[in-house]
């Protein structure tokens, strides 16, 4: 029996459609669903604040992309911004609830980012696809 292994990869994120996320997270009425989406966007912010790792990477599983794991500064630098596995796991029932539409896109959007750097490595989205 094979086993698939993902196969999809978020879209990139840049600044001008973060600081956009931001704007959309101003109209989450839920103050534990507007926090989740808060620290995220500080999450990102945080990442940004270095260069991209030059650890060498390895294939994914998907044999999609490349694995980049961080650098163990950036790991540490981080630290307390990105959520536990566990965590993500509850904010994203918590961003369960938001209606279909451009907030709930942005929320999973950014927990994409979240669950990529929980696992230590540079996010692997769709540019990054080879």
């Amino acid at each position: 029996m094979a086993i698939q292994v993902g196969g999809s990869f978020a879209p990139p994120l840049d600044d001008a459609k973060l600081s956009a996320y931001e704007e959309l997270g101003k109209s989450i009425v839920d103050p534990q669903a507007a926090e989740y989406f808060s620290r995220l966007v500080a999450m990102l912010r945080a990442f940004w604040e270095t260069g991209e790792s030059k650890l060498p990477g390895t294939k994914h599983p998907s044999g999609m992309g490349i694995m980049v794991p961080l650098e163990e500064a950036e790991i540490k630098r981080i630290w307390d911004h990105v959520p536990w596995a566990e965590e993500c796991d509850l904010i994203g029932r918590c961003f369960d609830k938001f209606e279909s539409g451009p907030l709930r896109n942005a929320a999973y959007h950014l927990l994409w980012y979240a669950r990529e750097l929980t696992l230590d490595r540079e996010p692997i989205t769709a540019d990054k696809v080879v």
